[in-house]
């Protein structure tokens, strides 16, 4: 079992795990510490998996890997300023009703179709769901999508526990994590 190294803030008085950055209690600048030589690496603390991306955490670090031929983003924790889960509405859908409004103006026979597309698109609006990690790093904002997934749905039972379990180990490594994605500031 490797052996955790552990500083006490010098305002707080509060340990926590040796690391780089503030205290998670004050803010105060942490002390530094010698770390354990030739370290096995750790298991990932965070591993979020949806619509063919990932995010892993590692060490230290944040992984997002869009695709396979893609390269990872890579973020230093000590570098986040805030990390939230972000869900959103799949408007994209909507895009049926004016495409059935417009249907149904032309072609009046094809009214009741017209109905059911624009029902689809009303649907698909309110029963599904875009995630999406929101990371500010640096200043800058981050968008890093997970995929389309359906309310209530295995998949969406299993992103939120993630995220429940991720938020947690962010926390305690001292990375500001917050309930939405307006919390770390406007849309890019």
């Amino acid at each position: 079992m490797p052996t955790e190294v552990l500083v006490m803030c010098t305002r707080c008085r509060r340990p926590q795990p040796a690391r780089e950055g503030p205290c998670v209690a004050c803010g105060e600048t942490l002390p530094e510490a010698p770390l354990p030589a030739g370290a096995a690496p750790q298991a990932p603390f965070l591993l979020m998996e949806g619509g063919g991306h990932a995010i892993s955490g590692v060490d230290r670090r944040l992984t997002y890997h869009a695709e396979a031929s893609a390269a990872p983003v890579v973020v230093e924790l000590g570098k986040l300023q805030g990390v939230a889960l972000g869900r959103r509405l799949f408007v994209e859908s909507l895009a049926l009703v004016p495409i059935a409004l417009v249907l149904a103006l032309v072609v009046p026979s094809l009214r009741p179709v017209a109905a059911v597309l624009s029902g689809l698109g009303l649907l698909g609006a309110v029963l599904w769901r875009r995630y999406f990690l929101v990371v500010k790093a640096g200043g800058e904002r981050l968008q890093w999508p997970l995929g389309l997934v359906r309310l209530g749905s295995d998949r969406a039972r299993l992103l939120d526990a993630s995220w429940t379990a991720a938020a947690q180990a962010l926390v305690s490594r001292g990375v500001a994590v917050r309930d939405g994605p307006g919390a770390l500031g406007p849309s890019a």
